[in-house]
């Protein structure tokens, strides 16, 4: 176990503030590229970061077991920022705009024309928001295993639960995503 995993289950309040420091940093990087990546705004993601700290430190000196402790901590932060979307409903439909705007599309190529790339552009838009119309826990699954390219057992771990249950979830995201997409693309084409 890393040593500031240790530390956390100390009274947070009686350690030297270089302790301190530490363990918010260690738990910080730990955590804040997976509620950057739910929210896309830097500062939300932040204030989510120091909110679940102030949850784990209250919460970790009283934990029984410390096996699988990042997990917890990563749980603790993901339904820190799953209450953050329910009391912020302006953030339930982030655009991902962004995403399409630095990808290569927008290169020139010499194979394809103008046409598919605009088509590509706003199917992968169309992509983005049907993503967004999913539930947290679908959505936070997909992007585990297709962007983030974790592997079953290690998202498994991460949320807690079996890899059984895992694939259960992937196939209702999934089944989720295509129809929520398909609508939106049979609408654009009418």
């Amino acid at each position: 176990m890393e040593q500031w995993l240790t530390f956390l289950r100390n009274n947070f309040h009686h350690l030297d503030n270089s302790s301190q420091e530490l363990i918010y940093h260690s738990f910080r990087e730990l955590i804040y590229h997976d509620i950057y990546f739910l929210f896309r705004d830097h500062a939300l993601a932040e204030d989510v970061v120091q909110e679940s700290f102030l949850k784990v430190i209250e919460k970790a000196p009283r934990l029984k077991n410390t096996l699988n402790m990042k997990a917890w901590l990563k749980k603790v932060a993901r339904n820190t920022a799953y209450d953050c979307f329910k009391k912020n409903k302006k953030y339930r439909h982030v655009s991902d705009l962004q995403l399409v705007k630095d990808n290569e599309y927008f290169s020139p190529t010499e194979e394809r024309t103008v046409a598919d790339q605009v088509e590509e552009i706003i199917r992968d838009e169309m992509l983005h928001e049907a993503l967004n119309q999913l539930n947290l826990k679908y959505r936070h699954v997909l992007l585990l295993f297709y962007i983030e390219e974790k592997p079953y057992r290690e998202i498994a771990q991460e949320l807690q639960i079996s890899e059984q249950a895992l694939a259960q979830i992937l196939t209702r995201a999934r089944k989720k995503l295509f129809y929520y997409f398909s609508r939106k693309w049979v609408d654009q084409d009418a």
